[in-house]
């Protein structure tokens, strides 16, 4: 009767956890998972400057290079060439038809350059500078004049004059060519040559592709598809023997997530076969697998928690967060051990677990806690993961746990003791009543904690996200090959005006080529030489109108009479005076962004539809002009004080945006270690009230902290965010270690307990280590990490505690 009254119980048990854990799922089914990679970031700041290049659309830009060999003959480079042209053709039609792309460039219009100039001539006068001014005047001298018209005259007489007679006549002086002189600045650093509309390489082998994805190509499924439609496009355009390359964030991000995909292919079912093979070696129980699961039934309820708090999930934070929820796992362990090994009651065998698994799960709670004030927000999302998963985990472990667990004397043929449970036993219980070597142990133990502390001061915190990026030689080859024929050669910086609409971020921008000008910064790639603002353009006609009542009044007569004295008929210049005598008007912006360059000017400017914003949504600051620069030491200082002195004008640098990030991420680790260390120090000072047995439940931790930066100096001396998110759990892990060690040790001695901390242990470093296997960087890190400070924090907790506990220990039972 009682038998079937226990069955009940634990069925009803069974039954409500498996009832809150549907409930759970289907409440989670629908929360929004991000793969936004600006949560990984520390700091409003770093993170506004990658919000700001999204908006630019930068991350989402994909550049195609593509190229051919010449092969030998004497058409060999016509060929070529033919080629090249023809496959830009098929391959940038196929792209702009893609729904995946917009704003593709590959090719200008035919004719683009006298259409651009019919645009853009009526309104010459209000781009002109006083140097513009100054070249004008000296082509007013009757020599200049001369030279300029006899110029005009060859060329109109040669076989290229024939369709250059309207533009002669319309401009005599040369004016047109200040607009070329403007279109240069496009380029800035790029080497790039217009031929027959195409972007060429200066040797004529290359010809260049760009385009702005519409989806984000920082999510890998986002990705596949638009590497999807351009490998279609590529192998459907490409004429033999050319070859493409494909450069930005899209190779990237399918780099990562196929070497993550294929690591966690590759190592997941090898570390479950591990976990599977160790349970049962030393367990001898198929119960243990279940048990082992429990507490992942709390993995829904958290995440349903979670989804209640926050709007997205961050798919980082997600993964993560259930990976630390697995060091819940360690209290079935012991629970279960202690219930199926252990020949008291089951409510004696409660009683004195209870004061354990309650110091060690408010320990590990606290140190969660304190990852709540991280700057990081996936940090924070993974602090709320865990801390309510952990939370349920042990609930759920104290109810579950004893209705499976089995005493081993009433298993048939299952009495005893494994051998690997007893290697274990005999490995890390050596002489552990009364302790020996003890003085070895403790020098080795010294050695480890000096080594720590003179190695942390070495160690960089690098927050380049670039560090956790696969390696991947193609790419690498691809990219070199890329700055070797188009460059730049070095890192650009983004010096981003804004404004609420476009004349206030085009006056903006004029402040900024002006203080870059003003600085003799050359290689820009600007906007405002061919569409400066309001003011400016005021200032440009005011001055015209000054200069040609100064001395324009007497051309009329001038190009009369040298006119007709080289051989031009009478009257032949007569547009030109026509257009002198214009009052003129201001370049309005859509004249040029709607005109043949217009794809080219959009990928510098960012309208609110660009950016798929409505007016209100985009905090005032409507629209959006880049100027880039190079990114140099010399040019730091000047985007400074173009950032401090001009409102609304921000400078997106790469090695700025690393030093940042660099600082925000050692504040906050620093401030978050420290916080963390407070808490576990006044959490196990509040349980265990001496301070001996307080520093002997901390000497695991500390050993694992030491073990890591030791590790870490040996090898990249960087600390980055998978060494913070690592770093917590193993945190977390090593002073439960710690306080199931002095618990026992203050009661009599139970084997079961240092079976468990071994197993634990051993269990994470198994799941964990497999992962130093990995060929991608975040998880070889993970990997490391655990596997260092786990190794340090095991030995510690069963040799060096009970050491440090000294008289306070009970005898062995």
């Amino acid at each position: 009767m009682q038998q079937s009254v226990k069955k009940s119980s634990a069925l009803l048990k069974w039954g409500i956890a498996l009832l809150i854990t549907a409930l759970s799922l289907l409440s989670a089914k629908d929360i929004h998972l991000g793969e936004n990679a600006l949560d990984l970031l520390p700091g409003d700041a770093v993170r506004g400057d990658l919000e700001l290049l999204q908006h630019l659309g930068l991350p989402d830009r994909v550049f195609i290079s593509l190229e051919v060999k010449p092969s030998n003959g004497p058409d060999a480079r016509k060929e070529a060439g033919e080629a090249l042209a023809t496959s830009v053709e098929q391959v940038g039609s196929a792209l702009v038809d893609s729904p995946f792309f917009r704003d593709v460039v590959y090719k200008l219009p035919d004719g683009y350059e006298w259409s651009l100039l019919d645009r853009l001539w009526p309104y010459l006068p209000a781009l002109l500078s006083d140097k513009d001014l100054m070249w004008i005047k000296s082509r007013l001298t009757q020599d200049g004049l001369h030279r300029a018209l006899f110029e005009d005259f060859v060329l109109l007489n040669s076989l290229a004059g024939l369709p250059l007679k309207e533009q002669i006549c319309r401009d005599p002086l040369g004016l047109s060519r200040l607009f070329l002189e403007r279109l240069s600045g496009l380029r800035g650093e790029f080497a790039i040559t217009v031929r027959n509309g195409l972007f060429f390489s200066k040797d004529g082998r290359s010809c260049l592709i760009w385009g702005e994805s519409l989806l984000p190509l920082t999510d890998s499924k986002a990705a596949e598809q638009v590497w999807s439609d351009i490998q279609e496009a590529l192998q459907n355009g490409l004429i033999q023997g050319v070859k493409a390359r494909v450069v930005g964030a899209l190779p990237h991000t399918l780099a990562n997530a196929r070497t993550i995909q294929r690591d966690l292919c590759r190592l997941l079912p090898l570390a479950t076969l591990a976990l599977i093979v160790l349970f049962l070696l030393v367990l001898r129980d198929r119960r243990a697998l279940l048990v082992v699961s429990i507490p992942f039934l709390a993995a829904p309820v958290a995440i349903a928690i979670l989804g209640l708090l926050y709007r997205e999930v961050s798919a980082m934070a997600l993964g993560f967060g259930i990976v630390l929820l697995g060091i819940s796992v360690d209290f079935a362990i012991h629970l279960y051990l202690a219930l199926s090994r252990e020949s008291a009651s089951v409510d004696a065998i409660l009683k004195g677990l209870r004061r354990p698994i309650v110091m060690a799960t408010s320990t590990t709670l606290g140190v969660f806690f304190v990852l709540l004030f991280s700057q990081v927000p996936s940090h924070r999302q993974m602090a709320v993961l865990a801390i309510t998963g952990i939370s349920v985990a042990v609930i759920l472990t104290w109810v579950l746990v004893p209705t499976v667990a089995v005493k081993r004397s009433k298993v048939k043929g299952q009495g005893g003791k494994s051998v690997v449970s007893s290697l274990l036993l005999s490995l890390f219980t050596f002489h552990l009543s009364p302790p020996r070597h003890s003085a070895l142990k403790l020098t080795a133990w010294g050695v480890l904690l000096v080594a720590g502390v003179l190695v942390w001061p070495e160690l960089r915190f690098n927050g380049d996200l670039r560090a956790l990026d696969v390696p991947d030689p193609q790419i690498s080859a691809d990219e070199a090959r890329f700055r070797a024929v188009w460059g730049p050669s070095g890192e650009q910086a983004f010096v981003v005006a804004s404004g609420r609409d476009l004349p206030q971020a085009l006056e903006r921008n004029d402040q900024v080529y002006q203080g870059l000008h003003s600085h003799s910064i050359s290689a820009l790639r600007t906007l405002s030489p061919l569409l400066p603002g309001p003011t400016i353009q005021a200032r440009n006609i005011a001055r015209w109108n000054i200069f040609r009542a100064d001395h324009l009044n007497g051309l009329a007569q001038d190009l009369d009479r040298i006119g007709s004295d080289i051989g031009f008929a009478p009257k032949a210049f007569s547009p030109f005076l026509q257009w002198l005598a214009a009052e003129p008007s201001p370049l309005e912006p859509d004249i040029l962004l709607e005109g043949p360059i217009g794809p080219v000017l959009k990928s510098m400017v960012r309208l609110p539809e660009d950016r798929g914003l409505k007016s209100q949504d985009s905090d005032g600051q409507d629209v959006l002009i880049t100027t880039i620069v190079p990114d140099t030491p010399e040019t730091r200082s000047v985007l400074e004080e173009l950032e401090i002195g001009i409102s609304g004008v921000k400078v997106l640098s790469g090695s700025k945006w690393r030093e940042q990030v660099e600082i925000l991420l050692r504040r906050d680790v620093t401030r978050l270690c420290l916080i963390a260390g407070i808490v576990i120090v006044c959490l196990t000072g509040f349980f265990f009230q001496r301070p001996r047995p307080v520093f002997a439940a901390l000497a695991p931790v500390i050993s694992a902290l030491c073990a890591m930066a030791v590790l870490d100096f040996l090898t990249t001396r960087d600390l980055n965010l998978m060494h913070v998110l690592m770093g917590i759990m193993v945190i977390g892990l090593s002073v439960d270690y710690g306080i199931f060690v002095v618990c026992a040790l203050q009661g009599p001695v139970s084997r079961t307990t240092l079976l468990a901390v071994s197993m634990c242990a051993l269990s994470t470093l198994t799941g964990f280590g497999v992962l130093t296997l990995a060929e991608h960087p975040a998880l070889h890190t993970l990997g490391t990490t655990v596997l260092a400070g786990i190794g340090a924090a095991w030995p510690t907790a069963l040799w060096i505690t009970p050491i440090l506990m000294g008289p306070h220990r009970k005898a062995v039972v």
